[in-house]
């Protein structure tokens, strides 16, 4: 048992109804570990539990579910004739939870399983705990009961709400705490009011028919829980304890009891249970989305691995060749895709994603991503739209083109692989202060009881196994926090099986920027076969690669291992045109190496080539003096048009 919870001294009369001697034995070993100073009474059968109890007196009875003879129900009737208070604590080894109740219903205050003894000292606790608050009260009524006037003197000095009413529900004494309590003072109450008054409107029948009932079979009552309108209109909850006022022919003549107010209480427990369960909400999505993770990495893994094996194989035919590529190609690049929505979601969340900002043209932009848009739709069958203002022409905007860029493309990527048909409409337009981008499609759309969570992490409108689309779910939860970092915002509009419209802004302001001097390099002059390149990468595969697509296109090219033998070579030959540099490299990184040749080769382009490819990456590598970026892997359409742009 954790040291703190540890019952330190206190002295425990025990009655154990126990036949089993290593059961009773653990019995007394829990309550002794937990502190308790025990003086026990062992029996084992119904004679001696009846002799025991009919000689003594004890705190607390322990009985055993099933005995020779003799079980639970007979014991705890046995008690409630003879000790009608003490605690009677039911231990089993097996019982249902049918037998249980009835038992709790019979005055069992609990039932603890043998299979979980470490329960037992928290069970005996409680159940003290409730005597004594039993005690209490009892003691507190008697106490009313034998005078009138003592009653009404304790009750104007208590912090609870005292009261009396008559056998048909009306007040005949209210202690002062009711001003405070429900706003009404004294005499508005007694004799005025009616104590179901104060009741919720649909709540006022049911709970007045049930007080009646207790009034009808005399009995006390406490710990009654319910909601009462206070004389401004706000509700707070009540937690009533009372018993019947009974004159001395035995007539009951009304009840009186006490109010606490427990509307704090009630909305503290009220909001950890909304805690816990949104808790356990958080961790299933947590688990849904960790298993995610590893559909969409193994997933596109397995078509890697297992198509790259095909492609070695002698008898292949070009044709299944070309197809079993295509289909590597893809998973490569879903593959590559993943990564980058994790490595995103991840830096978003760290508060490490870096904000480029600069002005640009938007339409160029925005151009390049519909083109692209256009052919994705034409080859999945769907029509595609574009809505750009006729005026004006073009829009100068200060922000991050390639935080944009990843928007728009995350909306429209969501909205191609949710359309099968129709159509999708996608644009901008210009509104004060700030331009509005939309995505509109026709395709699934979402549930409305989904579109509150849908940019949220962890968040899919299906999470399950059978879901019919790919991807990592962090699409949207990424488009909203790349936007906060733009200052603007995301939302969406949609209907299910109609489709959706997103929309997101970000600030329209154009700052005068002063431009930095700049450095005029050649671009195009010269024949690309008659361009030396240099080549700084330590990876053997890399270069490999490299040296295959610059072999193919006739370039002239130098390798280097890492970026102090860049400067070295690029320092001692003046006919190296062009740099391929590698960021990460021993010795001497691509960044320092970039720095150092500038300073006695300005004119000279370095293109960076790195496995750092996450969105913002370029305009970091810009910034840092390179001339262009590409990412790894290094595609070779890519890597071509970069050598004819600087041959």
């Amino acid at each position: 048992m954790n040291e703190k919870n540890k019952i330190e001294g206190i002295e425990l009369k025990i009655l154990v109804l126990e036949d089993s001697p290593i059961d009773f034995e653990l019995i007394q070993e829990q309550l002794a570990d937990a502190g308790y100073i025990l003086d026990v009474t062992h029996v084992e059968n119904e004679a001696g539990f009846n002799l025991s109890l009919h000689e003594n007196s004890y705190d607390i009875i322990l009985s055993d579910f099933r005995l020779p003879g003799f079980d639970a129900f007979g014991a705890l009737q046995i008690s409630k004739e003879i000790c009608p208070d003490t605690p009677f604590i039911c231990i089993s080894g097996s019982i249902g939870e049918e037998t249980a109740i009835e038992l709790l219903k019979l005055g069992a205050v609990d039932y603890v399983l043998k299979d979980r003894p470490e329960r037992l000292p928290f069970a005996v606790k409680r159940a003290l705990d409730e005597a004594k608050e039993k005690e209490d009260h009892q003691k507190a009524a008697k106490a009313l009961q034998e005078s009138e006037h003592r009653f009404k003197t304790v009750s104007e000095d208590a912090q609870e709400w005292i009261w009396e009413v008559d056998k048909d529900g009306l007040y005949t004494y209210a202690s002062p705490v009711c001003q405070s309590l429900l706003g009404y003072s004294s005499d508005e109450l007694v004799g005025q009011k009616y104590f179901y008054d104060f009741f919720l409107p649909e709540k006022k029948e049911e709970l007045r028919k049930a007080a009646f009932e207790v009034f009808s079979r005399r009995d006390s009552f406490r710990h009654f829980e319910n909601p009462n309108i206070h004389k401004d209109g706000h509700i707070l909850i009540l937690t009533t304890s009372g018993s019947p006022i009974i004159d001395d022919k035995g007539n009951v003549m009304g009840y009186r009891g006490v109010d606490a107010d427990t509307t704090e209480r009630k909305k503290m427990l009220e909001e950890l249970v909304f805690a816990k369960e949104k808790a356990e909400e958080s961790d299933r999505l947590k688990t849904a989305f960790i298993n995610n993770i590893s559909h969409e990495i193994r997933t596109p893994l397995n078509g890697i691995i297992g198509f790259g094996r095909f492609l070695v194989e002698p008898d292949l035919s070009d044709e299944k060749r070309k197809e079993y590529f295509a289909i590597l190609e893809k998973s490569g690049n879903r593959l590559m895709n993943t990564v980058s929505d994790y490595m995103d979601m991840a830096r978003i969340v760290s508060d490490t994603m870096e904000v480029h900002k600069k002005e640009f043209l938007l339409r160029p932009l925005f151009e390049g991503i519909i083109e692209n848009t256009w052919h994705l739709c034409s080859e999945n069958k769907i029509g595609f739209e574009a809505v750009i203002p006729t005026e004006p022409i073009d829009i100068t905007l200060y922000s991050d083109s390639a935080l944009i860029r990843r928007i728009l493309s995350i909306l429209i990527d969501n909205a191609l692989k949710f359309t099968k048909q129709g159509c999708i409409t996608c644009g901008y337009r210009i509104a004060l202060g700030f331009l509005e981008f939309f995505v509109k499609d026709t395709g699934t759309g979402v549930a409305p009881d989904k579109l509150a969570v849908i940019f949220d992490i962890f968040s899919q409108e299906d999470y399950s196994t059978t879901r019919r689309f790919e991807g990592s779910g962090l699409g949207l939860s990424i488009a909203k926090g790349l936007l906060k970092l733009l200052g603007g915002v995301i939302q969406v509009v949609s209907e299910k099986g109609k489709g959706s419209t997103f929309t997101f802004t970000v600030p329209y302001q154009v700052p005068i920027v002063p431009e930095k001097p700049s450095i005029v390099k050649t671009i195009g002059s010269t024949d690309i076969k008659k361009l030396v390149v240099l080549i700084a990468e330590d990876e053997e595969s890399n270069y490999q690669y490299m040296d295959i697509v610059l072999s193919k296109i006739g370039c002239k090219y130098i390798h280097v291992v890492n970026g102090a033998e860049a400067v070295k070579i690029c320092k001692g030959n003046e006919t190296i045109g062009l740099v391929l540099m590698d960021i990460k490299m021993p010795v001497m990184n691509g960044l320092e190496a970039t720095q150092l040749i500038h300073e006695f080769r300005p004119e000279l382009p370095i293109i960076a080539i790195t496995a750092y490819a996450q969105t913002g990456d370029e305009n970091h590598f810009l910034a840092a003096g390179f001339d262009d970026y590409l990412a790894k892997p290094v595609k070779k359409d890519k890597l071509q048009a970069l050598l004819q742009k600087y041959a």
